[in-house]
């Protein structure tokens, strides 16, 4: 009996599912991650969110090791109201998805919902191609810009986090807002 309570155990664990959201650590692993989020705002009780909820965990499972995106559900219900209202989340689900072009509030997404459709839509528009370990990826400018920052303290590279934040918020063209808001996402590594 406690073998087999061991193996239901095993097998639940090896499916992980999207990473919970909340009000408290939303900013921390959607907004200030440096990696590329997709998160569904959702009511537990929504038929629509229910009938999408394998293929959306199955996608938090192929995502749950990257180093380069998040795959969150946040809990419109209860405690998570102010979240999902801060989002303007007007209906269950909505997915919205995060990356240096959308910048902190986020964009939200209007393709399929089938898993394929899903991860199609996160390998192309939200997976940081360019990663410090492996610059296959990279553009020159990006690899110029790693090789600048790779030996620098962790106080210069805060301070750099600083400056370009506050940056982010002035007007410019879209082609130097979307470097301006990648250089984070390649710094926080």
């Amino acid at each position: 009996m406690l073998s087999h309570a061991i193996l239901l155990a095993l097998v639940g664990s090896a499916h992980a599912n999207a990473v919970e959201l909340t009000k408290s650590n939303f900013k921390e692993l959607v907004t200030d991650s440096g990696k590329g989020a997709f998160v569904k705002f959702l009511a537990p009780w929504c038929g629509h969110c229910k009938s999408m909820k394998p293929a959306w965990d199955q996608l938090g499972s192929e995502y749950a090791s990257s180093s380069s995106v998040v795959i969150g559900d946040a809990d419109c219900t209860a405690s998570g109201k102010d979240l999902c209202e801060e989002y303007e989340v007007r209906g269950y689900p909505t997915i919205k998805y995060f990356n240096a072009e959308t910048g902190p509030k986020g964009t939200d997404y209007s393709g399929g919902r089938s898993f394929d459709d899903l991860k199609k839509f996160v390998s192309e528009s939200l997976e940081i191609k360019c990663l410090k370990d492996d610059t296959s990826g990279c553009s020159e400018k990006e690899v110029e810009f790693l090789n600048k920052w790779k030996d620098k303290e962790a106080a210069d590279i805060k301070a750099q986090l600083d400056r370009l934040s506050k940056m982010s918020a002035g007007s410019m063209k879209p082609d130097l807002k979307k470097w301006l808001l990648q250089r984070p996402n390649i710094l926080k590594q």
